[in-house]
């Protein structure tokens, strides 16, 4: 037998009902009895090694980055249960469920979006890449399924499923092609590069481009291999209704990886572009002073303002 609803994982997730289902697995909602919270369960198909290793991947990586703007991983668990694997062995990543849907439902919902919103949820998920590439982890997968989206508008980065650390591993690549959606396919991976930072930041822009205008900024295509052909050729359409987000697409989209922003800059880019966006999180505006050797927050004074420390502060 399969997991199925009202199985508990690790003595303490209980499963209710699935959520969503992927090449890799399958995503609960689970109910955490010991904290009384609501959670999501993603489980790796236990016949399925290669699904289990990017799990494993995806916890690693994901629990190491903590923002608002990125799904919070709680819990990994490996789980011999004999009644619902037939003695195999299978892996848990316990998160953050977000209510809600994907960016691509809401798209397919209500078709697209206004560049204000989706330039809102373009700042959030910049702010989400800028975290994740300053703790040296590239993503590898941003597209409107991976961006979920609550129903007060905040905005989440999920799967980090093929994510890598930029100082440690090798990128892992789907079965038989590139890494990626064929429809949100930086030209440098479809050329055969590893992705890196602004792989995401061009796969930002083509989600973004999608919202906007209801399709790849490849085009239409009945085949994922016409995607693949038109991104090696860096073949990228005008969108038509962008209105102000027009200029940042264009620099998230540009075709040689070095003309595109790093991920602070296009979340910059993004903002001018929509005013309304939310702020910036207030933990991503906190004193942090780096010296040589050390890192500490220097507490505020009694009027509540961040005080710079002095050199000689150690």
């Amino acid at each position: 037998m399969k997991a199925g609803a009202g199985d508990r994982i690790a003595g303490r997730y209980l499963l209710q009902e699935p959520i969503g289902r992927g090449g890799m697995g399958i995503v609960w909602r689970a109910h955490d009895e010991l904290l009384d919270r609501r959670v999501a369960a993603k489980c790796a198909r236990p016949d399925d090694e290669r699904a289990a290793q990017r799990l494993k991947k995806e916890a690693r990586n994901a629990a190491r980055l903590h923002h608002p703007n990125i799904v919070s991983v709680f819990d990994f668990i490996e789980d011999f249960a004999e009644d619902f694997t037939e003695g195999g062995e299978m892996c848990w990543i316990v998160m953050e469920c977000v209510s809600g849907g994907s960016l691509a439902d809401l798209v397919e919902e209500r078709g697209p979006l206004s560049p204000e919103e989706a330039g809102s949820i373009g700042c959030q998920i910049a702010a989400a890449l800028a975290k994740s590439h300053a703790e040296g982890v590239v993503h590898g997968d941003v597209t409107p399924e991976n961006i979920l989206v609550a129903g007060d508008g905040v905005a989440k980065l999920t799967d980090f499923g093929i994510s890598r650390a930029l100082w440690s591993e090798v990128t892992l690549t789907r079965t038989g092609g590139v890494q990626g959606k064929p429809p949100y396919l930086p030209p440098e991976v479809a050329r055969g590069a590893s992705a890196d930072r602004k792989s995401d930041i061009f796969s930002l822009g083509a989600s973004l481009f999608a919202a906007v205008e209801g399709q790849s900024p490849y085009g239409e295509a009945a085949h994922p291999m016409a995607y693949v052909a038109r991104a090696i050729d860096g073949a990228i359409e005008t969108p038509h209704r962008a209105g102000p987000l027009g200029e940042p697409l264009a620099a998230l989209l540009e075709v040689e990886p070095k003309q595109r922003p790093a991920a602070p800059k296009a979340l910059r880019l993004l903002r001018q572009a929509t005013p309304g966006a939310p702020a910036a999180p207030a933990a991503e505006s906190h004193a942090l002073h780096r010296t040589l050797h050390t890192l500490r927050l220097v507490p505020p004074s009694g009027s509540g303002i961040w005080r710079r420390p002095s050199r000689g502060v150690v």
